[in-house]
């Protein structure tokens, strides 16, 4: 437990040199950044692979969550989606395929993109 930790510390210090966590963004952390950062954990190796996976299924909670408080207060008709089709290794591979092809969109939009091919709730 204590290596996962050290690990996860060492993979949020690198990345935390970028523009990740600049006041320019409209997410922080992983997601927060380019794609090109993405993708700079996803190749660190399992545990960058997992601090990606757990700010990927941050962020698609929490966007979803406020689909849903945007539904309850009558701003917005869109539907919240099944966010758990796929594992989270599967949304990694996913948004690496993304990031891949153009490295400097947000990581963000990209996983926009990505949760509204989920299918919705009904």
């Amino acid at each position: 437990m204590r290596a996962i930790f050290i690990s996860l510390t060492f993979v949020f210090c690198i990345l935390s040199s970028t523009k990740s966590f600049s006041k320019n963004y409209a997410s922080w952390g992983l997601v927060g950044s380019s794609c090109a950062n993405a993708l700079k954990a996803a190749n660190l190796g399992k545990q960058g692979r997992d601090a990606l996976g757990y700010s990927i299924q941050g962020f698609l909670t929490g966007y979803n969550a406020h689909v849903i408080m945007m539904n309850i207060a009558g701003k917005d008709n869109t539907k919240s989606k099944i966010i758990n089709k796929y594992s989270i290794n599967e949304i990694v591979d996913i948004l690496v395929g993304k990031c891949t092809q153009n490295p400097s969109k947000s990581t963000f939009i990209a996983l926009i993109e990505i949760w509204r091919t989920f299918p919705n709730v009904n």
